[in-house]
């Protein structure tokens, strides 16, 4: 009798452990399938889809250790391939960019003043300000750093002026508003004369650059729009200046982006290689 129940309690004990295991297996036995999967897509260079199945297995089996740390070495694989073709193509990419920035600059002459200046000014040959001083126009120039400044310089009466309009027919493109208190408005009077300069810097000039460079053929009218409204047309060397310079920094702005990039991929993969040579 006893016999049979220490029978019984075995069986019962057994049957207990085999059902709490078997989710266990069960799950083992998914994950299984699913890094199999995860290989397969890695080999055929479906990585975005191989990415969302490691995210399933990290979500769906969390106390699967070993399983993870598999699927985690899958993403190092991903990220490693992603980032060498990344590093690949900026590489061809950056060479030709250059060049093209190089032949744009041409036309252009660089300006620093080494003791205020982090970054110098490439500025096109038509707009040195020596040669601009005293009249009413639209300065552009970028820097080292791609950055893109608009500059609406204005001699004669006050007028305040805090935005400028370009137009052609009933197209037209306007800056933002710069208040004569911003630190990028600047006024003063000298010898019965007065100035007034505004300064947009990159995207602060709503397309304005890049509206100049669309319609250069076309006739422009700037209107000066404050407490009192000026109006002129660019001339045909101050739409070329401002062409050539919005495109230099479209061009400047690419080679800064793919040196980012560049380095980015350098990184991650420097990463995962110091990660890999840990014992």
């Amino acid at each position: 009798m006893k016999l049979k129940t220490h029978y019984k309690i075995f069986f019962i004990s057994f049957f207990i452990l085999f059902v709490s295991c078997n989710p266990r297996k069960a799950q083992e036995k998914q994950a299984n399938e699913r890094l199999k999967q995860i290989e397969q897509l890695i080999s055929e260079n479906s990585l975005n889809a191989a990415k969302i199945q490691i995210d399933s297995i990290h979500l769906l089996f969390p106390k699967l250790v070993e399983k993870r740390r598999i699927a985690a070495a899958f993403e190092d694989t991903i990220v490693r391939r992603e980032s060498a073709r990344n590093l690949v193509y900026c590489d061809s990419i950056l060479p030709l960019k250059q060049h093209e920035a190089d032949s744009i600059q041409k036309d252009f002459r660089f300006e620093k003043d080494t003791v205020y200046q982090q970054f110098g000014n490439f500025v096109y040959k038509t707009q040195r300000t020596e040669n601009n001083s005293n009249r009413t126009y639209l300065k552009s120039y970028v820097d080292e750093n791609a950055d893109f400044y608009l500059i609406s310089n204005y001699t004669g009466g006050k007028i305040e002026h805090i935005s400028v309009r370009v137009s052609t027919n009933d197209l037209f493109a306007q800056t933002d508003s710069i208040e004569t208190s911003n630190s990028n408005y600047h006024s003063f009077n000298d010898g019965g004369m007065h100035w007034e300069t505004i300064t947009f810097k990159n995207e602060a000039d709503k397309g304005v650059a890049s509206f100049i460079s669309q319609y250069a053929k076309e006739r422009l009218k700037v209107t000066l729009q404050g407490k009192k409204t000026y109006i002129y047309y660019l001339s045909d060397a101050d739409k070329k200046a401002i062409s050539e310079t919005y495109n230099l920094w479209v061009v400047k702005k690419d080679i800064i982006k793919l040196l980012k990039e560049i380095k980015k991929s350098k990184i991650k993969i420097e990463r995962i290689n110091q990660r890999k040579s840990k014992p």
